[in-house]
């Protein structure tokens, strides 16, 4: 990210603007770090009193070969904010449409956070394919204001969350590899210690992927929460006396920490896409592949030799998405399952199913109109050539394990059509592990209350599926809404 020079000024004042990456700051005030690098630039107040900035984004690494949507993340501090006076914040060069897709966020201490107003937002001329949009904003206090595109979550705030459990009789922390450049990959095992692990399954997470999605972590961060909590744990309600999670909660720990916003540092490998499997046994990965990646696999593999086995994989991420849209997972098996002949056969079937019974149970954990499952992207393209995680899974254990990219989305979304915070992040982690545990009872276990029967036929299930560009109920009665009023 780079900051000009605001060249039509009239009354001159030295404001400094410092960029920080996501490892110095966290809501909850963190331990003492060193802080990221600062540029300091001159802006300007104009003749009705306004002080004006430049944010300019740079593709991660300043690599010009990535995509332009890869731009989606900016953090910045704005020092000499003058209460009451106009502030006017110009973002140059995003991935994404601002005030539509992307409504950024402010806070007066760095811990609270809260949402611009679109009305504050206008969006400005398209730039070589990138957008640029304006922010304007009287704030309530005078001296620092902090903004970024997104809820910020670092990497100190996942290493005070991981202190909180250490000593925590039901959670085992531990370090399952390095990244690139040295950081620990960890890893949070959470179970009921006192009933016996080979009467249990598993359920993989991982999350933070790329940096810029931070709504991942704090659904990793509800999630943890929620499974460590004393009434949690008193109640069972969690069935942890059944169920072994086994969670990373940050992958990209080099992104996260250098202010990336897709890639990792140095090599520009976008990690999800980089479980490239060996050829010959399918199960192995390629000794060229990240140690990120590696990491996980060597984890997963560790895992399933001690057993007991895995029911369900959730790779979690958090997406730049139109209003309206929902909170979903992807899926590779609807084609399988609307076609005659079927490429994947009736495991094919079979995992589709447990995919839309997922979303199913999300939905009825928060609310309707909540969770849907989509067609991944290149759908129609055979599986054995992806390099996903969820490929890996599918190729070496097909519907035994149902595996799913979840992404959440960072506008409007839920039940109430209002721009999401991270609380609804936090409450999401926590509908995860209520459907898990309901997944568990329908494919594992097999028993249930009778009032707790799930869906006897597929067309059941089929409403929780959505293709296009939309994939929200209300968008539908909106229009019909709108048809009729015409009529």
């Amino acid at each position: 990210m780079t900051l000009f020079k605001n060249t039509k000024l009239i009354f001159m004042a030295v404001v400094l603007i410092f960029i920080f990456n996501q490892y110095d700051y966290a809501y909850s005030k963190p331990k003492k770090e060193k802080q990221a690098p600062a540029a300091v630039q001159t802006a300007g107040e104009s003749m009705t009193g306004s002080i004006e900035w430049n944010v300019v984004m740079h593709d991660d690494n300043n690599n010009d070969k990535l995509s332009k949507q890869f731009r989606t993340w900016w953090y910045v501090r704005l020092d000499g904010v003058i209460k009451g006076n106009e502030s006017v914040i110009h973002i140059q060069g995003d991935g994404f449409k601002g005030g539509v897709i992307v409504v950024p966020v402010y806070s007066y201490d760095n811990e609270i956070w809260h949402r611009f107003n679109p009305k504050d937002i206008t969006s400005d001329e398209i730039t070589d394919g990138l957008y640029n949009y304006t922010i304007r904003k009287k704030f309530n206090v005078s001296g620092k204001v902090w903004i970024a595109r997104y809820y910020p979550y670092q990497y100190s705030r996942l290493e005070n969350l991981l202190k909180k459990y250490k000593k925590d009789k039901f959670a085992k922390i531990e370090k399952i590899g390095a990244s690139a450049q040295g950081r620990a990959i960890k890893m949070i095992s959470i179970t009921d210690p006192s009933f016996p692990d080979k009467n249990k399954r598993r359920v993989w997470i991982h999350s933070r992927t790329h940096p810029s999605e931070t709504g991942s972590s704090f659904i990793i961060e509800g999630l943890i929460d929620y499974l460590l909590s004393e009434s949690t744990k008193c109640s069972g309600i969690a069935a942890l006396d059944k169920i072994i999670y086994n969670i990373v909660p940050m992958v990209n720990v080099d992104g996260v920490v250098l202010g990336n916003a897709r890639v990792s540092p140095g090599t520009s490998y976008d990690l999800e896409r980089m479980w490239i499997r060996d050829k010959k046994t399918q199960y192995e990965l390629r000794e060229t592949c990240p140690p990120e990646v590696k990491a996980m696999h060597k984890a997963i593999k560790r895992l399933n030799k001690k057993g007991p086995a895995f029911f369900a994989a959730l790779n979690i991420h958090s997406k730049n998405a139109a209003p309206l849209w929902r909170s979903f997972i992807y899926t590779n098996f609807y084609s399988n399952f609307d076609k005659k002949n079927k490429v994947y056969g009736e495991q094919g079937d079979s995992l589709f199913v447990k995919q839309l019974m997922f979303a199913k149970l999300m939905t009825d954990a928060m609310c309707k109109d909540s969770f849907y499952v989509r067609p991944s992207f290149e759908s129609n393209a055979p599986i054995s050539k992806k390099t996903f995680p969820e490929a890996w899974w599918w190729i070496n254990y097909k519907d035994k394990v149902m595996a799913a990219t979840l992404e959440t989305t960072s506008g409007s979304d839920g039940c109430y059509e209002e721009l999401i915070t991270y609380k609804d992040h936090f409450h999401m982690g926590r509908t995860i592990a209520e459907a898990m545990k309901m997944l568990s009872k329908y494919y594992v276990e097999q028993e249930w209350f009778r009032y707790e029967n799930p869906p006897g036929e597929m067309k059941d299930l089929l409403p929780y599926y959505r293709y296009g560009k939309k994939n929200s109920k209300t968008s539908d009665t909106k229009k019909k809404r709108k048809k009729s009023e015409k009529k």
